[in-house]
Formats: structure tokens, C-alpha cells, sequence
């Protein structure tokens, strides 16, 4: 593997580089700048295709949450064993020619998040007061509709409430863009989350709509997402707040129907407690999940849809994920 891959995915795991769409993009700009570095590392298309397994592998083993990165060099590995494809330099053209097809696809998705997501908030909006909106770590999906709402053409007024996103912090990257974008926004504690979004906190924090990005979603239409994402769940259900969740649907779980069937992520107890007492068990799960039955619905490339449309959308778009 070159050193250019073998960096990213040192960021990826160090959290340098994060989420979602940012990690695909990165991995698929790497491959274009280092197609050339793997075919002349390859005798044959078997050792083309086997180096771009191993980049697939790695991830895997790096970030198994990371599903859309994961299905994207699944399209490419499709591509490269078809057989017309007959050399190294055959498949340096398929890797160059399908990263910069899925390259567009993403930049497309991420526009319609935002058409999709903007007809959705602005259908919340207050007459008297500004409208609440509560999210949870970093997702940039989340970010650019926030920031197209706070920059629409009607001036719609918004107040974001958004979690500190223990124990690395990345709410503090969502807090600090949401300054840069001049949106009013109020960062809290984790284990604050479910009293903020209840009425027992009273109407200054008058929770209308929760908002929240996803690393991967299940056939049956659950999400995975960073831990704590369950809690805000569970408060927004109790309380009948509207819960979407900004995804494409390029992060399904392939082959995984239900959010039970899959092992959630597990980060080292490092990150909690570095010099823990000995004799003490930690366990830092990663991320959780957002039952199908709490999501309102899903704003993605295809519109809005319910967690029981999932399935039908990717059996005609994207077929090869079931």
C-alpha cells in the first residue's frame, strides 16, 4: 500500500480525518492521485485487484462503520473484474474513470441533501420565536442544509443545540463551523442531551426538530451513528419531536437487515480514562443506533424517505448493496 493510503487511513483512525462523506472523498481522491503508484506495484489484473481489496480490508479493520467507503470501492472492485478488463492498464483506466463517476455522484447527493433538507426545516418554522434544532456530533450532510436554512432567502430564524460529542470532542468542530456560518448555536453536555430535548427544560429550550447524520443504515431503515445517538432518540420519541436522519443512501449495511445483527464499533478504553485504576473495566462503544421505529424519516438523495422505503429505493438504484 503507498504511503499517500497508508497516511489517510493513519488520520482515519486518529480521527483526523472524519465522518462519513469526508472519509469516501478523501479515499477516493487518494486513489486517483495513487492509481498510477498501485499499477506500477501490479504484474497482473489479479494484483491490481488484490491491492485494492487490501485497501478495502484495511478500512474494514480501521473503521468496519465506515459502509459508504466501503461500497464505493465495492462499485470499483465490480468494475475491475469484468472481463473486458484484461491488463494493469485497463483497470488504472476503471479506477480512474469510476472514482471520478462516484466522485460527481457524491458532490450531486450532497446538493440534493440540501434542496431536500432546506423544504423539510423550513416546514418547521416558528411565526413567533426561532426554531430549535438539536444535533449531535459532526456530519457535514447536517451542516449545509443548517447553513443553507440560516442563509435562505426568507430569513428564516434558527437556534441549533448541538453535544460536545464526548470523549474526542468532535461537537466542538460542529459548534465552531456553526460560528463560522453565523448560526446562533448552544453546545452541551453529552449526558445532557435527553433533558434539553424533553419540556421538562423548559421553553428556552423548546426542542422542535432533531436532526443528525448517520454512518450507516440497515435494510429495514435504522442508523448507525456516534453513541448517544440512541439516548436523543429515545427523548425525541418520548416526547413526539420529528427525528431525521441526513444520509444517502449509499451507506446501507450490505447484507445486514436489522440493526441487532450488527457489532457495534468499540474504541480503546484509552480515550475515556488513560491512567484508569487497575482492575477497572471500560468499555468506549463508538458509536450506537437509532431504531427504525424512532426515525421520522430519511433526508437523502431519493427525497425524503420512511425507514420501511429504504429497501425498495436501493433495490432500483442500487441493487448490488442488498
Amino acid at each position: 500500500m503507498s504511503k499517500k493510503l497508508d497516511g489517510i487511513f493513519k488520520d482515519v483512525k486518529s480521527l483526523q480525518v472524519q465522518g462519513a462523506t469526508v472519509i469516501t472523498k478523501t479515499i477516493i481522491d487518494a486513489l486517483l492521485e495513487d492509481e498510477s503508484g498501485i499499477a506500477k506495484q501490479s504484474t497482473s489484473k489479479e494484483d491490481f485487484i488484490a491491492e485494492i481489496r487490501s485497501v478495502a480490508k484495511k478500512l474494514t479493520l480501521i473503521k468496519p462503520s465506515e459502509t459508504m467507503t466501503q461500497n464505493i470501492l465495492g462499485f470499483i472492485l465490480f468494475e475491475l473484474q469484468d472481463p473486458e478488463v484484461k491488463d494493469v492498464k485497463d483497470c488504472s483506466k476503471v479506477v480512474v474513470n469510476k472514482a471520478r463517476e462516484l466522485k460527481e455522484l457524491i458532490k450531486k447527493n450532497e446538493k440534493l441533501f440540501v434542496k431536500n433538507g432546506l423544504k423539510i426545516v423550513k416546514s418547521f418554522t416558528k411565526k413567533y420565536r426561532p426554531l430549535n434544532v438539536f444535533t449531535h456530533c459532526h456530519s457535514s450532510g447536517v451542516r449545509n442544509i443548517l447553513r443553507s436554512v440560516s442563509g435562505d432567502k426568507d430569513g428564516m430564524d434558527l437556534k441549533v443545540f448541538n453535544t460536545e460529542t464526548r470523549p474526542v470532542f468532535q461537537g466542538r468542530m460542529t459548534a465552531k463551523k456553526m460560528v463560522d456560518d453565523n448560526i446562533d448555536v448552544t453546545m452541551i453536555m453529552d449526558s445532557a442531551a435527553p433533558f434539553v430535548i424533553s419540556k421538562k427544560s423548559g421553553s428556552e429550550l423548546d426542542i422542535d426538530l432533531v436532526l443528525m447524520g448517520s454512518d450507516a443504515i440497515t435494510i429495514n431503515g435504522a442508523s448507525i451513528n456516534k453513541t448517544g445517538s440512541y439516548g436523543i432518540s429515545v427523548a425525541a420519541q418520548y416526547e413526539k419531536i420529528p427525528l431525521y436522519i441526513v444520509t444517502s443512501v449509499l451507506k446501507i449495511k450490505k447484507g445486514f437487515y436489522d440493526i441487532i445483527d450488527i457489532p457495534m464499533e468499540v474504541e480503546s478504553y484509552k480515550k475515556l480514562w488513560m491512567e484508569s485504576p487497575k482492575g477497572l473495566n471500560i468499555i468506549n462503544f463508538a458509536f450506537d443506533m437509532v431504531p427504525a421505529e424512532f426515525i421520522t424519516g430519511f433526508i437523502t438523495e431519493f427525497g425524503i424517505l420512511k425507514p420501511e422505503e429504504i429497501k425498495g429505493v436501493i433495490k432500483e438504484n442500487y441493487p448490488r448493496l442488498l
